[in-house]
């Protein structure tokens, strides 16, 4: 199981909300760059980057020129994600310096250009899966789909996704610990590479998370923890090669 640490970006800044809401943003860092530094001396393998100011503009506001120094200056693996809607959209990002691509609304709004996508970038693709009382919600968490969760994982599988971030939004930002039940009944139902996304608060929930790797959790993204100090995000890391 990998520890991925996460950066959010608005405005050029790093920042954490609490349950997606924008109205309710902290400022964790005026130069994400100087964060990267941080991962990098750590020797963090995956870094998670989500650009708010697309998700929630649709791709019409972004950061991707910060994003692409981000890329240059990591030594990690970068995912990403926020407002990619397109198959064009998909191609900008890879060329920003991403190494896999983090969708979510297009395929519940545009599932033809989706098959496309995925179709061209397989193993590029990653599916952002956020869940709120059992439905998936889209267009940065402001839209219900109206489809259930495990229903939309079993599609997307059969599309042929093989990874999926699943963010549990109750928890997301909250420091309020991992809904367990919640991720095992998803990766046992679905047999599918799980990341784990919302209420890390310590080591005691990394360890927590990492028991479930026998039923496919893959992963763990790590965001207002370790910005809040709650979490050492050194001796996280050390639990992937316990």
């Amino acid at each position: 199981m990998i520890v991925i640490p996460a950066i959010d970006l608005m405005d050029g800044k790093a920042v954490r909300l609490i349950k997606g809401r924008k109205d309710n943003v902290t400022v964790y860092s005026e130069n994400p760059l100087e964060l990267v530094d941080w991962f990098n001396s750590l020797g963090v393998r995956r870094l998670h980057i989500v650009d708010l100011d697309a998700a929630f503009s649709g791709g019409e506001k972004n950061n991707r020129k910060l994003i692409g120094e981000l890329a240059d200056k990591s030594k990690s693996l970068i995912e990403l994600g926020g407002g990619i809607r397109s198959f064009y959209d998909v191609k900008e990002v890879l060329k920003c310096g991403a190494d896999k691509v983090i969708v979510g609304t297009m395929p519940i709004k545009n599932d033809s250009e989706f098959e496309k996508v995925v179709e061209k970038f397989e193993d590029s693709i990653i599916v952002g899966v956020d869940v709120e009382n059992g439905f998936v919600k889209v267009s940065g968490w402001q839209e219900d789909s109206k489809l259930e969760h495990v229903e939309f994982l079993l599609k997307i599988k059969d599309m042929g996704v093989k990874e999926t971030i699943v963010t549990d939004i109750s928890r997301d930002g909250t420091l309020a610990g991992v809904n367990l039940d919640f991720y095992k009944n998803i990766s046992v139902k679905t047999g599918m590479d799980i990341i784990v996304s919302g209420g890390i608060r310590d080591l005691y929930d990394i360890k927590a998370v990492r028991n479930l790797e026998n039923y496919g959790v893959s992963g763990v993204i790590v965001g207002k923890a370790i910005y809040e100090k709650t979490l050492d995000l050194k001796e996280a890391l050390k639990l992937q090669d316990d």
